[in-house]
């Protein structure tokens, strides 16, 4: 519980009941991505005074103080996630919503590459890749199938596999 208020007042944010409720639940659920209405309904039961405002408010404020990363899925929706601080991009299957991250030093190298080549100074890369998931894939689901109520996430190694080589 200090390591919460210290790691707010680091961030630059007063250690308030609900900050502290959800930087617990972010860092209980490292790497999964939830929406606010999920962390909502996840913490309403601890905590009956927290309206799903508040939810937005502190999520947006974690944002802001680099706490946490907001990343737009595929119908234009928010989810968010405890940002530790490593760079990393997203799948997400169309199918079941299955939110995978993984990183990759040649996608970093070659993304510096491109913006150098533009001229373009980038304030945030992100790259979030779209399709099937292996599991849907072998059960011939359709793309156009409706996305669950909340993504699930599958960590994937921090290195992609190498050309050739299938995906698990």
């Amino acid at each position: 519980m200090d390591d919460f208020h210290k790691l707010l007042e680091h961030a630059g944010l007063r250690p308030t009941s609900p900050r502290i409720k959800v930087l617990g639940f972010l860092r209980a659920h490292a790497h999964e991505h939830f929406s606010a209405e999920q962390v909502y309904r996840s913490l309403a039961s601890d905590e009956r005074n927290m309206s799903l405002s508040t939810i937005y408010r502190v999520l947006g404020q974690f944002v802001e103080a680099g706490l946490g990363s907001a990343v737009v899925i595929g119908d234009g929706s928010l989810v968010y996630e405890l940002n530790d601080g490593r760079r990393h991009y997203h799948v997400m299957c169309n199918a079941c919503g299955s939110i995978e991250e993984f990183a990759d030093a040649e996608i970093d190298a070659r993304l510096k590459e491109v913006a150098a080549g533009l001229k373009f100074s980038v304030s945030d890369p992100r790259v979030m890749l779209f399709g099937l998931c292996a599991a849907c894939r072998d059960r011939d689901m359709s793309t156009k199938t409706a996305l669950p109520e909340k993504p699930v996430l599958r960590h994937q190694p921090a290195s992609m596999p190498e050309p050739g080589n299938k995906p698990r």
